[in-house]
């Protein structure tokens, strides 16, 4: 575990040398809901960042949260993912692993520059792995997969969203998510979103449990190839549950 987690902090360092002047840059973060766009052919993104909140009367830390994206043909990335959770039990913070996900999206069809209305359309696929012994126990690979769509509406304003199905591992009953983001472009280097991320899981026939959450924030480009951003979120149902404020990086590599 100790392997991997360095790897993903430390794997950008060595890929420096590979920079150049290439001023694409289309992050996924910040947010949970996911943009259509897809990385360039051979292009390479790290995306990073750290949480802190409450979630059900204790104190949790994200650490890290960390993607590494690449442009494996001129449709389609590869994406892999880590992200561990510090947990305060008392006096004590106790470190929880999550599994490693595997994924990709995939460019189905690029919308029109006249008719507004036709939006950007992508699909992504991720597999969640277990990494470590504890996680093995307890869950098996599990599958997730979201149909992304997006409109560009203006200059400054573009709306996206999102419908997808996550399985847990533990359970064959996936969660529906249904995410919707708003996006403004405040200047050339200053953007803001708000956006409604959503989880509806089924139990039989007259049994819905809905877990509706709100976040926004801002992103700041520094550098044509690094962005910096700041957000916050919260329940819908109860704020007092779950709340949370992130700091985060994305830094196109080559």
């Amino acid at each position: 575990m100790k392997k991997i987690i360095s790897l993903l902090l430390f794997l950008p360092l060595s890929l420096m040398v590979m920079a150049d002047e290439d001023d694409w840059m289309a992050p996924d973060r910040p947010g949970v809901a996911t943009g259509t766009d897809v990385m360039p052919f051979k292009k390479v993104m790290w995306e990073s960042g750290f949480e802190g909140g409450w979630i059900a009367g204790a104190h949790v830390v994200t650490l890290p949260n960390t993607m590494f994206r690449f442009g494996i043909t001129p449709f389609a990335e590869l994406r892999v993912e880590y992200d561990g959770i510090l947990v305060q039990n008392g006096k004590q913070w106790d470190y929880a692993p999550a599994p490693l996900v595997l994924g990709t999206k995939v460019r189905i069809f690029d919308g029109s520059d006249k008719y507004k209305w036709i939006p950007n359309v992508s699909l992504m696929v991720n597999l969640d792995i277990p990494c470590t012994k504890q996680l093995a126990s307890t869950m098996h690979v599990a599958p997730s997969v979201y149909a992304l769509f997006s409109n560009d509406v203006t200059d400054w304003f573009n709306i996206g969203y999102n419908v997808g199905a996550e399985w847990d591992g533990m359970t064959a009953i996936p969660a529906t998510f249904l995410g919707v983001c708003l996006g403004f472009n405040i200047t050339d280097n200053l953007g803001a979103f708000v956006e409604s991320y959503n989880y509806f899981t089924r139990y039989g026939a007259g049994s819905t449990n809905a877990d509706p959450n709100i976040d926004f924030g801002f992103n700041w480009m520094v550098h044509k190839k690094v962005q910096l951003d700041l957000y916050a979120g919260f329940s819908c149902l109860s704020p007092k549950d779950f709340s949370m404020v992130g700091l985060g990086v994305a830094w196109l590599i080559n």
